[in-house]
């Protein structure tokens, strides 16, 4: 047999060494990818670990959580010191607050409804593991008000028509109802005398009262479902220099003034976000529930219904 090239030998040698040193140095990652892979087999939580959510009074929210390959470990909804919720069984009284869970899912849901100012806090989804694994919700609850465009109160002409158009503010929520009340008793709108217009897009609606009279004449409720109500007391009165007049009609003032509340919403909130992005938030240390949280707009895995 004859002898290999000088050259052959080494190159032939430089291979193996390479291959060698590429299994000593591999080594630690395969340990270390076969111990990711037994790390994720067990239960692992999947959601954001921290998030933020801001509604107006009366909304509903879904605060999700999702947890993969749960088997037997406890999933826990936690409020403060108050066990919300544990798996599908819900341990809190109060009736706002239900658990959306079925067996086999790994989502572990929890429904506030009519959500008030007192709800916020921060809602903690607990894996029950070692260590514990935890995906943190602040929750922030604003509360939303209406407003009658024009003064707190109004003199119209007998025989004249009324004009109120209502206003609802900071609100996250279409209202589902914009309810108008003379005195203590619903308005009825099928009488012919009334007119009400109500807009969803620009959360507003307007109350025209036709060929008023003195019985007319008290105190106006404008009263959305998830905002707080505002009020104008109306006062009837001859005039013989007017047959008629109008107490509030000021469309584009209205939509001014709308237009530049909204701008500065959004400004707020362009302002919070991009301190949010630029702000190293940690999951041990959390901001305070102060008040620029109420321009804080951030909607992470949490659902608005």
């Amino acid at each position: 047999m004859g002898v290999l090239p000088r050259s052959v030998s080494l190159l032939v040698v430089a291979v193996l060494v390479l291959l060698l040193a590429n299994l000593v140095t591999s080594a630690p990652a395969l340990a270390g990818l076969e111990e990711s892979k037994v790390v994720s087999m067990g239960p692992h939580l999947v959601s954001r670990t921290y998030s933020r959510l801001i509604l107006s009074r009366g909304s509903t929210t879904t605060l999700n959580c999702t947890v993969e390959q749960a088997g037997d470990v406890a999933v826990s909804w936690v409020r403060g010191d108050e066990v919300l919720a544990m798996g599908r069984y819900k341990y809190t009284s109060d009736e706002r607050v239900a658990v959306l869970h079925e067996t086999g899912s790994n989502d572990y849901s929890l429904r506030v409804s009519h959500l008030h100012p007192e709800d916020s806090a921060i809602y903690e989804c607990r894996v029950n593991t070692e260590p514990h694994q935890v995906a943190k919700v602040k929750l922030v609850v604003i509360d939303a008000y209406s407003v009658i465009f024009g003064a707190s109160e109004v003199r119209v002409t007998a025989g004249g028509t009324l004009y109120l158009l209502c206003l609802v503010l900071q609100v996250t929520d279409v209202p589902e109802y914009i309810l108008w009340y003379h005195d203590t008793d619903i308005i009825d709108y099928s009488k012919s005398s009334i007119t009400v217009k109500t807009e969803e897009e620009t959360r507003s609606s307007e109350l025209q009262v036709h060929n008023i009279s003195f019985s007319d004449a008290g105190n106006y409720t404008c009263h959305p479902s998830n905002a707080s109500p505002s009020y104008v007391m109306v006062h009837v009165a001859n005039d013989t220099n007017k047959r008629s007049g109008k107490a509030q009609k000021c469309d584009d003032c209205v939509l001014f003034i709308q237009l530049g509340a909204t701008f500065a919403f959004f400004c707020l909130s362009f302002l919070a976000a991009f301190c949010m992005h630029s702000h190293d938030h940690s999951v041990e240390e959390l901001p305070a529930l102060d008040d620029y949280d109420q321009y804080y707009e951030y909607y992470s895995d949490a659902k608005m219904l």
